[in-house]
């Protein structure tokens, strides 16, 4: 088995792009953003080439996540603010148990991990949501 490192994997790296640029959209409301405040952005936060920001823009609004206004702005769907609202705060809540998953995940005895993982996922259905920032 060999170590374990902290490099994300593709698609790992792929979301949290996507979640940048609709963080992006979503803080810009109710004006939106234009490509271009988009793609200085993801260049940046990530490095990326504006063309491959376009092609993810191009990407969310065929998928009906995002969408332009005819003046230039992209905004969110109504039906994906409310989901991003959601996956924000349910992330959120997760990041505040990480650390105890890295080490439950450290157990080296597989039934008493999967005791704590049980015992984890409990937790996280107890745990209240966060407040909306």
């Amino acid at each position: 088995m060999g170590l374990s490192t902290e490099v994300p994997d593709g698609a790992t790296q792929r979301h949290s792009r996507m979640m940048e640029l609709l963080t992006l959209i979503n803080l810009s409301e109710p004006r939106g953003a234009t490509i271009t405040n988009i793609q200085s952005h993801m260049l940046t936060v990530f490095g990326l080439k504006f063309k491959t920001t376009t092609e993810m823009v191009r990407e969310l609004t065929l998928a009906g996540i995002i969408k332009p206004d005819g003046h230039g702005f992209y905004h969110l769907t109504e039906k994906q603010r409310t989901a991003f609202q959601t996956m924000v705060a349910q992330e959120q809540k997760e990041k505040q148990l990480h650390p105890l998953l890295r080490r439950i995940n450290k157990i080296k005895d597989d039934k008493a991990r999967n005791k704590a993982l049980k015992l984890y996922e409990k937790l996280l259905d107890t745990l209240p949501e966060p407040e909306p920032s």
